[in-house]
């Protein structure tokens, strides 16, 4: 079953960004990118917990979701008939989700084709539920895809034209939200480089337990929170006692100790 609700903002560019990258998904190097980033999303799922899944808009052919443990997924995009799959039409910084309903959020580089990415965590935020869970994927600009972008002449072209923001950053972003980091880890350790037989001569890995190889050679990053459920504690109910405006009884009056003055 779909559903569209045409609430786009036709002066909006995400829609001409996100086919953009979507084309560029079906070049060989975004083919492997693709591959890499559904399997890093494939061992996540398992994990998620509750009713209901949103996927905003993902860049994939294909968003493969058969190995989540939540029986209903929806998938937003921007466009809904650029999208077999997609069931729900939107804007990226509005969504037509009822505050408080989602169990899970996947948003596979969507901070990166949007003009406001605060926005749309602000809006993962109010329409998940509490401890419900946030899956994002975004390019690694601390890389040598971050260089190539940096270099890179042709800014209108994706994924360079991507506003690229480290896992640093988005943590930081979370934590101002209420949400906990869970765990994150980088992806795809290859050059960007569309040449297959040369990328896979070219493969670079980090060697085990080097934390900061692995940062400044991978192509993307997987990060996994948590919103954080804020629980009030009740005050037990008991007799009022009127304040004193004085610290300290004040003392009677009476004839025996009052001198009267001729």
């Amino acid at each position: 079953m779909r559903y569209y609700f045409r609430v786009m903002n036709t002066l909006s560019t995400a829609p001409l960004r996100s086919a953009s990258l979507r084309n560029w998904y079906q070049r060989p190097l975004g083919q492997l990118l693709a591959q890499n980033e559904l399997l890093a999303l494939e061992s996540e799922l398992p994990t998620l917990f509750g009713y209901h899944l949103l996927v905003l808009d993902p860049p994939w052919e294909h968003c493969h979701l058969e190995n989540s443990r939540i029986p209903h997924h929806v998938i937003q995009s921007v466009e809904p008939l650029a999208q077999q799959q997609a069931g729900l039409g939107g804007h990226t910084e509005q969504w037509p989700i009822m505050s408080d309903t989602i169990d899970a959020i996947v948003l596979p580089h969507t901070l990166e084709i949007t003009r406001d990415p605060h926005q749309v965590l602000r809006e993962a935020d109010r329409s998940l539920i509490p401890d419900g869970h946030l899956v994002i994927i975004g390019f690694n600009p601390r890389s040598l895809w971050g260089l190539r972008r940096a270099l890179s002449r042709k800014r209108q072209q994706m994924p360079w034209g991507c506003q690229f923001l480290s896992m640093n950053r988005i943590k930081d972003w979370l934590r101002l939200l209420g949400f906990d980091t869970l765990h994150a880890r980088y992806l795809f350790q290859y050059p960007p480089l569309q040449n297959i037989r040369l990328l896979e001569k070219l493969r670079i890995s980090a060697a085990p337990g080097d934390n900061y190889g692995r940062k400044y050679l991978s192509a993307a990053y997987i990060l996994v929170a948590r919103k954080r459920s804020i629980i009030l504690t009740p005050l037990k109910e008991g007799p009022l006692e009127r304040r004193r405006l004085f610290p300290v009884g004040i003392p009677s009056s009476s004839q025996g100790n009052v001198r009267r003055v001729n």
